[in-house]
């Protein structure tokens, strides 16, 4: 669990400092580092996930593209009831903004399932982020491998200006 948290900090903070300065009005910019639990039942490709830690950093351009990171650990637990961490690292190529609280990332990933085997690559995903007044809110994740239900966001914050 310590690696877990030193991996989302670090994720976080390299999310933050890539993202260029806001050069236009019609640009905008999704951040943020935060924990989320799931519904119980949730399941990502056959590991029983119940949380999320996620680190995240994207420019949103007026058109439709998107430059930044979107980083995630699914916290579970295996068929063998043994912890098993789902690490998502994905580069953010596509981005629009459907309200002032709401953006939409997406582009490729590199999906760890950690279960010892080489992490899939160039895997889709797209991750729906809704920001609440006090900067919390939900994290909704789609991949290739498998769609998820929003995760409500119980520590850290997001942002989408």
């Amino acid at each position: 669990m310590k690696t877990s948290n030193v991996l989302l900090t670090a994720l976080v903070l390299s999310a933050a400092l890539a993202l260029p300065g806001r050069a236009a009005a019609d640009q905008g910019i999704a951040a943020g580092g935060a924990a989320g639990t799931y519904p119980p039942a949730t399941t990502f490709a056959g590991v029983a996930i119940s949380a999320i830690q996620s680190g995240f950093g994207a420019d949103i351009d007026l058109g439709g593209t998107g430059r930044g990171q979107f980083c995630a650990i699914l916290l579970g637990v295996s068929s063998l009831g043994l912890e098993q961490n789902v690490k998502i690292e994905g580069q953010v190529t596509g981005a629009s903004q459907l309200a002032p609280n709401i953006a939409v990332l997406s582009g490729v990933a590199s999906i760890d399932l950690g279960d010892g085997l080489p992490p899939a690559e160039g895997i889709p995903f797209t991750a729906t982020l809704t920001a609440n007044a006090d900067g919390g809110g939900t994290i909704g994740l789609v991949t290739g491998l498998a769609s998820l239900p929003d995760a409500t966001i119980i520590a850290g914050s997001l942002a989408i200006r």
